[in-house]
């Protein structure tokens, strides 16, 4: 899952404004995806404009018209925070709409390490009949579970197979024999591999 990075830690004033005219222009490239960019890109270009003037003020301008010129500067950067937050949103976490969104992906340290083993599993009240609603708990920089199933007891030949790969801790097995008993595991996964499987948990569709 992508981390949106923002990118404007380090501009000046000149630097901002070229930030937000990329941003603009991406958001207007791609308005398929981002039909309502919060605040709206009309919005954006006025403070743009608004933030070129004073620059050019301060260039001669004394005390008021550098303090204009960080206002102008504090005012467009929050705005291209809150789109910045908007196209977060949007793109739940696929890179490429980041891109697209005139923004960078951040870049995440790569564990080094395989993760440990889920913790807690358990079956909870499924919202919908012929289910298992599954829960446990995980170490915080796993992205990805991998929800096994046995229609048979494993304390025999396992034969488990891979029914969901989500990043939420969290899911519900649909589909089920109504009454009949299933076993599930699940495995943390990150990029150094994949964790020993959680306990066994024996659970009936309801």
């Amino acid at each position: 899952m992508a981390l949106l990075k923002e990118g404007m830690s380090k501009l000046n004033a000149e630097g901002l404004v070229a930030k937000a005219e990329h941003v603009h222009a991406q958001l207007t490239a791609h308005a398929a995806q981002f039909p309502t960019p919060s605040p709206t890109l009309a919005a954006l270009d006025t403070e743009k404009e608004e933030l070129l003037a004073a620059i050019a003020k301060a260039l001669d301008g004394g005390r008021s018209a550098h303090q204009a010129k960080r206002d102008k500067y504090r005012t467009l950067k929050s705005m291209l925070k809150q789109l910045a937050e908007y196209v977060a949103n949007v793109a739940n976490g696929d890179a490429q709409l980041i891109i697209d969104g005139g923004f960078e992906v951040r870049a995440e340290a790569k564990p080094t390490h395989l993760p440990g083993a889920p913790t807690n599993l358990e079956a909870l009240t499924p919202d919908v009949a012929r289910a298992v609603k599954l829960e446990w708990k995980g170490e915080k920089k796993v992205r990805l579970y991998q929800v096994q199933m046995s229609t048979k007891d494993p304390s025999g030949t396992p034969e488990w197979t891979s029914v969901a790969l989500i990043s939420k801790r969290q899911y519900t097995i649909v589909d089920l024999e109504p009454y009949s008993m299933y076993w599930f595991r699940v495995i943390a996964v990150n990029v150094a591999g994949e964790s020993l499987p959680s306990d066994v948990l024996m659970a009936r569709a309801a």
